[in-house]
């Protein structure tokens, strides 16, 4: 075996450029793609196929309790939204940290188990309130806006973000955000 073939950093190919000038090609060796799976023959970082099939089907037994646990985070979060309109504005920092956290645990379920319109809205809402420091009224309107157009998500059970329904629903939450930011 030669020596390019066994050392990636070696010269294993050559050419002549337009110009005349040697052309020397280097072919490395890409670690972080064979740490990541990419290897074909079974090397490191290789996912077991039987370990990927069991997974997938694991989440498929967990679909069935994606309505409970959204409507548990749903809960969850309209509770700490009635706390944190409640509070004044420096004494409610927990409450909003709360409310981020379970926006974004509803976009993780909702990706998770392919409700692509709840993870955009709960996506929309963890944002809003990261960037915002619900410190006006006009916060507390979109931040309702979000979660009001959430529950309505769960109630009608919508899983697309395409189609009539989901489009006015986006449009809802994108005037109350252009009306009132």
């Amino acid at each position: 075996m030669n020596e390019s073939n066994t050392n990636p950093d070696k010269q294993n190919n050559s050419a002549k450029g337009t110009s005349g000038m040697d052309i020397k090609i280097y072919h490395r060796v890409n670690r972080l793609k064979m740490k990541a799976g990419g290897s074909l023959n079974g090397g490191p970082g290789r996912l077991d196929p039987n370990a990927v099939d069991k997974a997938d089907v694991v989440i498929q037994n967990m679909a069935n309790i994606y309505p409970q646990e959204l409507q548990k985070a749903l809960s969850e979060l309209d509770e700490k939204w009635e706390e944190a309109r409640g509070m004044a504005e420096n004494t409610r920092e927990a409450d909003v940290e709360m409310m981020s956290n379970l926006a974004n645990q509803i976009k993780d379920l909702a990706g998770l188990f392919g409700y692509s319109i709840m993870e955009y809205f709960a996506a929309s809402l963890r944002d809003f309130i990261l960037e915002s420091a619900l410190n006006r009224e006009e916060h507390v309107v979109i931040v309702q806006a979000h979660v009001d157009v959430m529950w309505v998500v769960y109630r009608e059970n919508l899983k697309d973000d395409a189609g009539p329904v989901a489009e006015e629903l986006k449009r809802m939450v994108a005037e109350a955000i252009e009306k009132y930011s």
